[in-house]
């Protein structure tokens, strides 16, 4: 099952405050050579959406991509090149 760590929690927290919004939701963003490539959004859930609750964030993940989710973890990650939101396992090639 997909992950969110605690600061990736933390800081998905302040952006459903910033943008009043009640959860965040996982996309296909495309076709790469190792399958799907996986986009965040704070969009309401699709109807064929897959609904989880996980580490106290709503999560609607689109029904076509929730087998590649399950090695997902979402993290916020601070470095030199800048700060945000991360998608660590998915597969790259």
């Amino acid at each position: 099952m997909m992950q969110i760590t605690d600061t990736g929690k933390t800081y998905i927290e302040n952006l459903l405050k910033e943008h009043n919004s009640e959860g965040i939701r996982v996309v296909f963003a495309g076709s790469g050579c190792c399958g799907p490539k996986l986009g965040l959004s704070l969009a309401d859930p699709e109807d064929d959406d897959i609904i989880q609750i996980i580490n106290g964030i709503r999560v609607a993940i689109e029904n076509r991509v929730v087998p590649h989710t399950q090695t997902v973890m979402l993290d916020f990650q601070n470095t030199k090149e800048g700060s945000g939101l991360v998608l660590a396992g998915q597969r790259n090639c």
